[in-house]
């Protein structure tokens, strides 16, 4: 599948939300989006779309001093096992790392076991549990880290590849 990634706009907010809410138990409201392109400084958040122009997922995250922090990433259900999810991580770790980041941080539900699974392979290592940390079904979430050595292997990676 041919796609392109690139800053989330004020356009694609509710192509965004749809596809949050399609993916999360606990979706963000359309104000939180706005605030993340609108308004907050350390925002970072990137769309995948095809040749259409239809959004098939994005990432958002928060870029404070040297540490990228991902705060959502979901794909269209329809779309995934295609490599967006991985792709949008790849942009936004690079593009991070270009504006000096040094390492990256996220948290997980601890049974999403294909969102694990792909920071695993990106370098991210589970660093702690937070119990019961998901108010909708007591679920809990991993703390997963991108060290700085494994950040600079995983970028050395991708330029070689590229």
């Amino acid at each position: 599948m041919i796609f392109q990634i690139e800053r989330m706009s004020a356009a694609d907010i509710t192509a965004v939300r749809e596809i949050d809410c399609r993916s999360a138990a606990l979706p963000w409201p359309l104000s939180s989006y706005e605030y993340e392109v609108n308004h907050n400084p350390a925002g970072r958040s990137f769309v995948a779309r095809d040749a259409e122009g239809t959004v098939l997922g994005f990432l958002t995250a928060w870029l404070i001093i040297d540490e990228f922090h991902i705060a959502n990433i979901a794909v269209n259900p329809e779309k995934r096992r295609m490599g967006i999810g991985y792709a949008l991580m790849r942009h936004g770790l690079v593009a991070a790392k270009n504006e000096k980041a040094e390492q990256s941080f996220l948290e997980v539900r601890a049974g999403n076991h294909p969102a694990i699974a792909l920071y695993r392979k990106i370098g991210y290592e589970i660093v702690s549990i937070r119990k019961g940390y998901y108010r909708d079904n007591g679920e809990d979430a991993l703390n997963m880290n991108l060290y700085p050595e494994n950040y600079r292997l995983f970028i050395e990676k991708e330029e070689h590849q590229a």
